[in-house]
């Protein structure tokens, strides 16, 4: 079980390095969306967070990032 959970993990955050290096792509496509990626592929996106999240079967280890043009300011 941990072999499994360390490679989902490993999985979602190589999504979130290929969202980062290819923001400019991205931008193109969609900007102002929310977009779902998974092994380094979009597989859905809509303007809304919850309209993306309606379109997952399990948006749990899926990468979910807004994408624009706009710096976002992230509250912790």
């Amino acid at each position: 079980m941990t072999n499994k959970l360390t490679n989902e993990v490993l999985a979602f955050e190589a999504d979130h390095v290929w969202v980062n290096e290819n923001r400019d792509m991205l931008l193109r496509r969609y900007v102002d969306q929310w977009i779902a990626v998974e092994t380094r592929q979009v597989i859905a996106s809509d303007p809304e967070l919850a309209g993306l999240l309606s379109k997952l079967p399990d948006p749990a280890y899926t990468c979910v990032e807004f994408i624009t043009h706009e710096p976002l300011e992230m509250v912790l």
